[in-house]
């Protein structure tokens, strides 16, 4: 499998990709859907959970890896992760990897912003559902280079 450091490098050059295209999309209006939707807010939090998703969090956060470990003195929050899943299990499934990950960042960040007294009803659909994308896309570039690798060690 991939180390962290070609984790990051195929997560990074992958959303170079990504913005190129969503780029090309939107600058030359190749596509009426992303010229509508898509803006500088859109395209910077797309970015910024993606490279969050990236190097926060991973279907490894389930072991003692480097992204479990930029948590610092927050890691205990993926405690509760660590337990329920088993490594290479449901956390590298294309679909219920990104789900879990998410769900569990997902009531974290809901109970911090209802302590800090924010209205959950006032974050823009919009904006969580590109957030939400991000995060997704990143972890889903991590399972597939762990399958890519995993098939090119063992192509029989």
């Amino acid at each position: 499998m991939p180390d962290a450091k070609t984790h990051d490098a195929i997560n990074i050059g992958t959303m170079i990709a990504i913005l190129a295209g969503l780029s090309y999309l939107v600058i030359w209006e190749k596509n009426s859907i992303a010229v509508r939707y898509l803006n500088s807010y859109t395209i910077a939090l797309f970015s910024m959970s993606y490279l969050f998703g990236t190097f926060f969090l991973s279907p490894d956060l389930d072991i003692e890896s480097t992204p479990y470990k930029r948590w610092g003195v927050l890691r205990f929050i993926w405690w509760p992760y660590k337990v329920i899943f088993k490594h290479r299990g449901i956390s590298h499934n294309p679909i219920l990897g990104p789900l879990s990950i998410v769900a569990n960042l997902a009531v974290i960040v809901a109970l911090l912003l209802l302590l800090a007294g924010v209205d959950l009803h006032t974050v823009p659909l919009r904006f969580a559902v590109v957030a939400i994308v991000g995060v997704m896309l990143s972890i889903e570039v991590h399972i597939i280079s762990d399958f890519l690798v995993s098939k090119m060690k063992d192509p029989f």
